[in-house]
C-alpha cells in the first residue's frame, strides 16, 4: 500500500478544501451542506437533486499525547497502539491519519441529516420518525470505504481482512454495503440487508458529530460489535401519538464483524421510543449468539502478531466446538434539555461464557461479565462553538476484552472523565481539542505499555487535537 506522509496528507486535504471552498464562495446565503460538496463541485448536483444519490466524504486527523513517556512501546509501522484502550480508535501518540472515508449512498442510506423520504416513518437503526406512513416500497442503499489507521477496526473477517496489508499502518476497508428498504406493511417497516455498522452502542460506527460528540470513544463502545452481516427488520408500533412514537426490531446476523455464519446466526433485537416532541429518545438493543471461535485473525511478522482486522475482541475457544453464550444489551437515553443543551446516558451489560482451551494468555476460560455506564452533555456556547463533558465507569471483571488482557490487565474497573471543545471553523472543518483522564482499579495495569507490550500505569491523562474534514 502507498503510505501517506504528513506532507502529502496536508496537500491532499488542502486541495479538497480549496475545491470545496471555491464552490461555497460562489454560493448565495443558503445554508452550506459540506457533506457531498466535493462531488457537487466536480459533477454538479443533478445526481443528488434528481435521484437522491450522493458521495459523502470525510476525514479525521488527530494529534495525541499522553502524560507518560511511552514512545518506546511503538512497534514498526506505528502499530504500537500505546494509547489503547484509553483512546478508543486513537491508537498512537503523535500525528495520525485516522481515516479518509467515502460513502456512496441513496436516500435513507445516507448518514447525518440527509433528507429521508417523507413517506418513510421508520428508519433502520434510527427508529420511528414523525412522518406519515408510506404506501410504496422505497429502496435505498449505502457503500462505504475507509483508508487509514482506523481501518483495522472496520475490516470484516472473511471479506477485507487481507493478509497482504496486515503489516501496513494505513489500509483499506470496505466498511458497509447494504440495502435499506422501506416496506409499507402494518404501521410501516424498514428492512436492512447487507453488511452494516452495529445498531447496539450509542456511538455508532459513523464518525460524525453528532452522534459521536467526542474524539475519543467510550469503554462501552470498544466492548461492542462494530458491524454485522445479516438482516434487521425495524417496524413501527401503532401506538397513540399522544404517547410518543415507538418501534421494535428483530434480526439475524453473522459472527461479530465477520461474513461468516460458522458459529450459527446471532439474534439482534431492539425497542425504541421517542417523546411526542422528539426531544427524548430511549433505545434498548441486544445481541445474542455463539461467542466461540470468532476472534480476528492475525499475521505474524518478525515474531510480532499483526491483527488483520475483523472478528470479535473476545477469544473464547472450546475443544469440542461447544456453544459459548455471548450476550450484550445497551440502554441509551438522550434528551434535548434546551435548544442549546443535549444530554446522553448509556448503560451496558455483557456476558461471555468461558471456554476450555487457552492457546494464548488472553483466552477466556471462565464466565466473564462486563458492565458500566456513562453520562455526557453538549452545550452550545455560540453558533460555531460547543463544549462537552463525559463521565464513565466500566468494569471488565476478568479482562475478557483483548484490549485489556493483551496489555496485562487482569480485570477491574476503569473511571474516566473527558472534557472537550468543538469549533466549527468552516462548514467543512471541525476542530476539537480534548482532555481525557482515566484511572484503573484492578489486577495488573491498563495504561502506558512498555516495550514488552505490558502496561505499567493505573492512570493516564490523554490530550487530543482532532480535525474533522467534510467534503
Amino acid at each position: 500500500m502507498i503510505e501517506i506522509t504528513r506532507t502529502s496528507l496536508a496537500q491532499l486535504l488542502l486541495s479538497v478544501a480549496l475545491v470545496v471552498s471555491n464552490q461555497h464562495t460562489c454560493a448565495d446565503d443558503t445554508p452550506v451542506q459540506p457533506y457531498g460538496s466535493l462531488l457537487r463541485a466536480i459533477a454538479g448536483d443533478a445526481l443528488e437533486r434528481e435521484h437522491g444519490i450522493t458521495v459523502v466524504g470525510f476525514s479525521h486527523v488527530s494529534l495525541s499525547a499522553a502524560n507518560h513517556d511511552i514512545p518506546t512501546s511503538q512497534l514498526p509501522q506505528g502499530r504500537g497502539r500505546n494509547l489503547q484502550p484509553q483512546g478508543g480508535l486513537i491508537q498512537d501518540e503523535g500525528l495520525n491519519l485516522q481515516h479518509v472515508g467515502l460513502i456512496a449512498c441513496k436516500g435513507a442510506g445516507c448518514p447525518l441529516g440527509r433528507p429521508f423520504a417523507p413517506t418513510r416513518n421508520v428508519h433502520s437503526r434510527v427508529g420511528p420518525l414523525p412522518n406519515p406512513a408510506g404506501d410504496a416500497i422505497v429502496v435505498d442503499w449505502n457503500v462505504s470505504a475507509l483508508y487509514g489507521e482506523d481501518s483495522v477496526f472496520w475490516a470484516t473477517k472473511g471479506f477485507d481482512d487481507w493478509n497482504w496489508s496486515a503489516d501496513d499502518q494505513h489500509r483499506l476497508a470496505i466498511t458497509q454495503w447494504y440495502l435499506d428498504i422501506y416496506v409499507p406493511v402494518g404501521a410501516g417497516a424498514s428492512l436492512l440487508i447487507g453488511n452494516w455498522h452495529s445498531a447496539i452502542p450509542a456511538e455508532i460506527g459513523y464518525p460524525f458529530v453528532p452522534p459521536n460528540l467526542f474524539a475519543s470513544r467510550t469503554y462501552a463502545f470498544i466492548a461492542a460489535p462494530v458491524k454485522h452481516l445479516g438482516a434487521l427488520l425495524e417496524f413501527r408500533l401503532p401506538i397513540d401519538p399522544a404517547w410518543g412514537l415507538a418501534s421494535a426490531s428483530l434480526g439475524l446476523v453473522s459472527d461479530w464483524n465477520s461474513v461468516n455464519f460458522t458459529q450459527g446466526p446471532g439474534v439482534m433485537s431492539g425497542a425504541r421510543w421517542r417523546s411526542p416532541d422528539m426531544r427524548t429518545w430511549i433505545d434498548l438493543t441486544t445481541v445474542y449468539g455463539n461467542g466461540e471461535g470468532d476472534f480476528g485473525d492475525v499475521r505474524v511478522v518478525d515474531g510480532i502478531p499483526r491483527p488483520r482486522g475483523g472478528g470479535s475482541q473476545y477469544l473464547a475457544l472450546s475443544s469440542t466446538n461447544a456453544y459459548l453464550d455471548r450476550f450484550q444489551a445497551y440502554l441509551v437515553a438522550t434528551h434535548a434539555l434546551r435548544p442549546d443543551i443535549d444530554l446522553v446516558f448509556e448503560a451496558v451489560y455483557a456476558f461471555q461464557e468461558g471456554g476450555d482451551s487457552a492457546p494464548l494468555p488472553f483466552a477466556i476460560t471462565r464466565d466473564s461479565s462486563l458492565y458500566g455506564a456513562n453520562v455526557g452533555f453538549r452545550y452550545r456556547i455560540a453558533d460555531a462553538w460547543h463544549a462537552g463533558a463525559r463521565l464513565e465507569w466500566f468494569r471488565d471483571e476478568h479482562a475478557a476484552n483483548v484490549l485489556w488482557s493483551a496489555v496485562g490487565a487482569g480485570g477491574g474497573s476503569v473511571y474516566a472523565a473527558t472534557l472537550n471543545l468543538s469549533w466549527q471553523a468552516l462548514p467543512w472543518v471541525l476542530i476539537r481539542p480534548e482532555l481525557k483522564w482515566d484511572s484503573y482499579d484492578g489486577s495488573g495495569h491498563l495504561f502506558a505499555p512498555d516495550r514488552n507490550g505490558l502496561a505499567q500505569r493505573d492512570s493516564q491523562l490523554l490530550g487530543v487535537l482532532n480535525f474533522e474534514f467534510r467534503f
